[in-house]
């Protein structure tokens, strides 16, 4: 899943929000949408090294907070970020920490089942599976 966002829809959302339009917010998420896969906030600053870590961190949580962006939080204050595009899972390596995006339309049932099961309005659900990925399964395998 690559990260693609309407940056053309961009500028009125935050207007609206009445949040000011700054070369740097504009550069963070063209960042977000250039890096592969789901990056940090030390990935993002890597790659903006003129911006203080602050200033990435500060509008990352509000680009979350707006829904512009998801948070995948790892424990120990660690997260990764993607944008807020359409419903899907995470498969993730226990090894490397590589996150796979893939979607199953199926399990949208389940919230069906859960609300009638238990009577709570289901508002979302979140998947991740958990395992070895490619490489470091081949990686593995070379050592053996």
């Amino acid at each position: 899943m690559t990260n693609e966002f309407d940056f053309d829809k961009l500028i009125p959302f935050l207007k609206e929000r009445g949040l000011r339009i700054t070369p740097q917010r504009i550069l963070i998420l063209r960042t977000i949408a250039s890096i592969k896969g789901h990056p940090t906030v030390d990935d993002i600053h890597l790659q903006l090294p003129t911006i203080s870590i602050a200033t990435i961190y500060n509008n990352v949580k509000m680009f979350v907070k707006l829904k512009i962006l998801n948070e995948l939080p790892y424990g120990n204050g660690f997260s990764k970020y993607e944008f807020n595009i359409d419903e899907h899972y995470h498969v993730i390596c226990h090894i490397c920490g590589i996150i796979e995006d893939f979607k199953y339309p199926l399990l949208n049932e389940v919230e069906a089942v859960a609300n009638k099961l238990t009577k709570f309005r289901i508002r979302s659900h979140q998947l991740e599976l958990y395992g070895v990925c490619k490489n470091c399964n081949e990686n593995n395998e070379m050592t053996k």
